[in-house]
């Protein structure tokens, strides 16, 4: 959903220079993190990343995502 979202090929990497995040981040997969995250500067001893999949996910009661798929009003 993010317009600037960087796109990386990850095979032109060594495993210890990604978080390897990239697994979990596709269509129809919704990722929940809590805890630390170095590009919003924010440093904590604990950190969870949480996948769902084909999931529905409401926010402030409104409908974002339907069974993994994004509701057109946020596309």
């Amino acid at each position: 959903m993010n317009p600037l979202a960087r796109w990386d090929s990850m095979v032109m990497y060594d495993r210890g220079d990604h978080n390897g995040v990239e697994q979990r981040a596709f269509a129809g997969n919704f990722l929940f993190s809590t805890g630390a995250n170095q590009f919003a500067d924010r440093f904590t001893l604990g950190h969870f990343d949480i996948p769902m999949r084909n999931c529905t996910v409401m926010l402030d009661d409104m409908l974002v995502i339907d069974q993994g798929k994004l509701q057109p009003q946020w596309l």
